[in-house]
């Protein structure tokens, strides 16, 4: 039994010293490589190595906060393949590399973004960042054409992973381009359509020819009743009346008493709508108080081009042409010559 007591005794001994010798050993080599080494988590994604980070938790969070970000115009992100960690050691001098890591991460990501097209006959014409910026734009549109246009313009939402939109300048710039055009296109309609109706004024008038003034022959611009003769004074009159009325319907035809040219087509004080034509030798005739003006300053009229309608603006108690023939500025009575 002393025998066997001994045999333990020496044996837990030399045992328990070789565990020393080797937990030394083991925290010299613990030592030396962590000296020299470090633990590092290389990344890699779709088989592809993106780099070393430290902390696997920490860089995961920023990718999940990444994809969960739809701030701006982003619709939403979806990571399709999922990055891969492994734990190794490497040199102590190897750099950390998590910010090209994360960066590479998040470039894989799908984003998708949603912008608003701005549509003008179906068509799309442009794209802006927000619904509002696109509703502001179509009104501006609106309030700058004439009620008689028709704006068909409306507004898509879109999903693009190409986020490539116009400024709110050249989204602007498109759009006004467009209203141009769409205006252009009514003044062009609304002209053919006047032309048109004053060729036809002018196809069914018989213009006959009555008398003559310095070698011009005259004829009628309307036919209607005389209501105020020349020379005449009235209650809203104080002075001689230099011209001649003659009352009929508003928007009855008013042709020159001659050819000539167009000297003046505007609104001046008490005629209300005028028109004035020379007629050469001295000669000029005025046609007044018109509803509507056809022709310009400079045009040059024949008998038969209707130049104005028959109206009440100015200084007028009803609908009805007043008309002046003059000679180096006197006026002359055009009963005298016409009727």
């Amino acid at each position: 039994m002393f025998i066997l007591l001994n045999w333990v005794k020496y044996y837990t001994k030399e045992t328990t010293k070789a565990l020393k010798i080797i937990s030394i050993g083991t925290m010299l080599i613990l030592s030396v490589v962590f000296i020299k080494y470090k633990p590092a988590y290389a990344v890699t994604l779709a088989g592809q190595e993106l780099g070393y980070v430290k902390n696997k938790e920490k860089l995961e969070v920023k990718i999940q906060n990444y994809i969960e970000d739809t701030s701006g115009n982003v619709a939403f992100r979806e990571q399709l393949v999922a990055p891969e960690y492994k734990l190794k050691l490497v040199d102590k001098n190897k750099r950390f590399e998590e910010k090209q890591v994360q960066l590479a991460i998040e470039d894989s990501a799908i984003t998708m973004y949603r912008i608003f097209a701005v549509t003008i006959d179906g068509n799309v014409q442009t794209t802006v960042s927000t619904e509002e910026q696109a509703k502001t734009m179509i009104d501006n549109m609106r309030a700058e054409l004439d009620s008689n246009i028709e704006l068909n313009a409306g507004i898509i939402e879109q999903y693009t992973m190409d986020y490539k939109i116009q400024s709110e300048e050249e989204a602007v710039q498109i759009l006004n381009s467009i209203k141009m055009a769409k205006i252009s296109e009514y003044n062009t309609a609304k002209e053919e359509k006047r032309k048109a109706e004053e060729s036809k004024i002018i196809s069914t008038k018989t213009i006959t020819n009555v008398g003559t003034i310095a070698g011009i022959n005259l004829a009628r611009p309307i036919n209607g009743t005389i209501t105020s003769r020349y020379g005449a004074r009235s209650r809203i009159r104080s002075s001689a009346h230099t011209g001649l009325d003659i009352a009929t319907s508003t928007g009855t035809p008013i042709t020159p008493i001659a050819a000539g040219t167009v000297t003046y087509a505007d609104r001046k004080g008490s005629y209300g709508n005028l028109v004035i034509v020379s007629h050469g030798n001295g000669i000029e005739s005025y046609y007044a108080h018109c509803s509507q003006i056809y022709v310009t300053v400079g045009q040059k009229v024949e008998k038969n081009t209707v130049i104005s309608a028959v109206g009440s603006t100015g200084n007028s108690t009803g609908p009805h042409l007043h008309l002046e023939i003059r000679q180096n500025g006197t006026p002359l009575n055009p009963e005298n010559y016409l009727y």
